[in-house]
Order: C-alpha cells, then structure tokens, then sequence
C-alpha cells in the first residue's frame, strides 16, 4: 500500500493540489492506454459537461431524508449528529469555511485545523449509515482505497482548512473501494466508534469500520 499523496506524485499531480481542484479529474483506477484524440468540437463539449458536474469547493454534503431514522437496520446521520449537544449553545458555527488562496498558491502552507474532539458519545459502538464526500488516505497498486477520510464537504483540503476532528471520520474497508471520482457523494455504512486518527491530512475523531461504501443516489 501507499500514501495517496506519493500514488498522485508518481503520476504528476502536484501534491494535495488533486483533492482541491475542480478542473482535475480524478481516478485511481489502473492506469488504461491513452484513449484516441477526440475532435475539438466533442472534446469541448465534453469538458463543459464535465465542469458542469463538479461540485463547487464547499459543497456539503447531501443531507439524509430523515437524520437519525433507522434504515436497513442501520441508524442513518446527518453530521450534526456527530457533534455534542451543546455545540450550538457555545456559539460555534458549523458548516465549510471559506476556501484559502494567497500568492503562494500551491505552494503555500496547508490551512490549520481547528482541534475540537469533543463528540457525541452515544454513537459510540451503534451501527451506522453516513453520507460524505471521501479523501483518499491509502491506496493499493491495484487503485483500490482502503483507507479514507469522510468529509461533510467537497474540497476539505488544502485550499479549505479541514473541518475539526468531530467532523472527519475515518473509515477503512476490508473490501476497498475503487474510486473512479473524488467529485461524487457516497453513502458509508459499517460500525462506528468514537476514536481518534490522526495523518498529515487532518485528524478524525470518528471512526467507521465499513461494511458498505457506495455512490449516493440523488
């Protein structure tokens, strides 16, 4: 296995560069032979149809039908859910910040996160179905993800600053994933618990053990 950042070097990608930009696509499927010139008016309009899907950096991710029912036997959240009961009363505001540029561009330091680890305590151990956009933490040879951060938002980066820990789940699969878009939404299903992880990325204060990962239907 590897560092997602080393997979993306490897292939020319600058860095964390990959997980920000909307006009990248993004697949860590295995490499396939370069596909034949298409003609300028095809190509075109494939690239507007492509920008067209792409989610703004910031985009929350889709809130369930009804947060905290039971589906499937699984209780299904929304990401408020994850945080304490008294968050809002202590005045912090949830929700994606506004994203960073400044002359260094790329270059620039990555945006601090804001360590709040205080969660909620009663999803601790219940079996769980949670929406989000992924950040790919490890990924095999083969292009499989199995390791990955869950995110509230699209473009959670360096950009963006990451949301605080009580907002990143962590999430591994024994199956993997191979994920053909950073762009889509996907429902995460599997056993949660109120653990800590943290990588140069961010750090979670969740952690879901995943029996499912699939793309959210809209």
């Amino acid at each position: 296995m590897t560092n997602f950042i080393q997979y993306a070097a490897r292939r020319g990608v600058p860095g964390l560069a990959l997980l920000c930009s909307g006009a990248v696509a993004f697949s860590v499927a295995t490499a396939q032979p370069a596909p034949a010139v298409k003609p300028a008016a095809t190509a075109t309009a494939t690239a507007k149809a492509k920008t067209a899907n792409t989610p703004a950096i910031g985009t929350p991710a889709p809130t369930t039908a009804a947060a905290g029912s039971v589906s499937g036997g699984l209780l299904e959240l929304d990401w408020e859910r994850l945080l304490p009961k008294d968050y809002k009363s202590r005045g912090i505001a949830s929700g994606a910040p506004a994203p960073i540029h400044d002359y260094l561009g790329e270059a620039g330091p990555a945006a601090q996160q804001v360590a709040d680890y205080s969660v909620n305590v009663e999803l601790n151990g219940i079996a769980a179905r949670l929406p989000g956009f992924i950040v790919p933490l490890d990924v095999g040879k083969d292009g499989v993800v199995t390791e990955f951060f869950l995110v509230p938002y699209f473009g959670a980066c360096i950009h963006v600053p990451p949301p605080p820990p009580n907002q990143i789940v962590y999430v591994h699969s024994a199956k993997g994933i191979a994920l053909d878009s950073i762009y889509e939404a996907y429902w995460v299903s599997g056993r949660m618990t109120v653990q800590s992880k943290s990588t140069q990325l961010g750090s979670a204060a969740y952690r879901i053990d995943a029996d499912k990962v699939e793309i959210y239907k809209y």
